[in-house]
């Protein structure tokens, strides 16, 4: 029998039903955000890596948040016109600088797909990712909202971190407590209908916008994983370099929003809360040589001595084996 293929557009979330002689296969379609922000250098990379992908019904959107008239917005338009006549490419300017949860909010607005995954501009997805993260979300019930893939960090000097976290199903306390090392700006993907339940992003966090947003998907879903390593990590560059004292107001800021939640815990949960961002507190304390106060903060939140000991421990192997996972306390 003469074998023959047919696309055809149909249906829900744009689905592409592919029929090959009797068989027909479905691809539930996926909207890419790709927020930017004076990234224009690298941003065709991750464009690239998502247009490069095995899975075929995907969409992209590149959010620019750069500021108009500047050199960074222009340098930006000129790359992007690379790009105008990809149909699965939208192009989407801020009318003025927001922040990143802006830009995926704005990504989000103008999506129309089953699922969706997030992209920062300075990473790179590798070509199975998208396909693997829908085999893995199709294969669950409703209860699964999201899944995350194993990923590879790059930093400077070539030094390479692998990705050893696997942990998935009910997790919301480990987000809580800021354990879960899944990358979630670039490593999510995500049911539309989970994320419009939510509200997207909340604009006002400027920094640990990624967890707030796992956090409150974790309150009502369960978080899957996908067993391959299908994210590259980008940290050759980073422009960024908070102080000490400003990681502790990203803390403070952190518990304030998420006070009521944390009360809710056990006593037990509520306490591994508290203790592992004391713990990572102190660890931001040694690189900025505010030891005194990183100890005071751990005699103030009660961490144990043995827990701080198993902590040193956890630091030094993922040190030596050059991975990245989550701590058990």
């Amino acid at each position: 029998m003469k074998q023959y293929v047919k696309v055809i557009y149909t249906g829900a979330y744009n689905i592409i039903h592919f029929k090959i002689g009797e068989i027909i296969l479905e691809q539930p379609k996926v909207c890419v955000i790709i927020p930017t922000y004076k990234r224009s250098d690298r941003l065709s990379r991750a464009i690239d890596s998502v247009l490069q992908q095995t899975y075929e019904n995907i969409e992209v959107i590149v959010v620019d948040d750069n500021n108009p008239n500047t050199q960074y917005r222009k340098d930006t338009e000129h790359l992007m016109s690379k790009y105008q006549k990809k149909s699965n490419v939208k192009y989407i300017k801020h009318s003025k600088n927001k922040n990143g949860a802006a830009a995926r909010n704005t990504g989000i607005k103008y999506s129309d797909c089953k699922y969706i995954a997030f992209l920062d501009d300075d990473d790179e997805f590798l070509p199975d990712k998208i396909k693997n993260q829908v085999n893995k979300m199709e294969s669950l019930d409703g209860s699964w909202g999201a899944c995350y893939t194993a990923y590879k960090k790059l930093n400077i000097n070539n030094k390479t971190q692998q990705s050893a976290e696997k942990r998935e199903g009910k997790l919301l306390t480990e987000a809580l407590m800021r354990n879960l090392y899944i990358v979630a700006g670039s490593n999510l993907m995500v049911r539309k209908t989970v994320v419009e339940e939510i509200n997207g992003f909340d604009e006002s966090f400027e920094r640990n916008q990624d967890l707030e947003f796992l956090v409150r998907i974790l309150e009502k879903y369960k978080l899957a994983y996908v067993d391959s390593c299908s994210l590259i990590i980008h940290y050759e560059v980073r422009e960024i370099h908070r102080t000490y004292d400003e990681l502790k107001q990203v803390d403070k800021q952190y518990i304030s929003k998420f006070r009521t939640k944390i009360e809710k815990l056990n006593n037990l949960d509520k306490k591994k809360v508290f203790s592992m961002i004391a713990l990572d507190n102190f660890r931001n304390s040694l690189s900025e040589k505010k030891l005194v106060d990183g100890i005071r903060v751990l005699i103030v939140n009660k961490v144990s001595l043995f827990t701080f000991l198993k902590y040193i421990i956890y630091l030094s192997h993922r040190y030596i084996s050059k991975t990245s996972y989550g701590f058990k306390i």
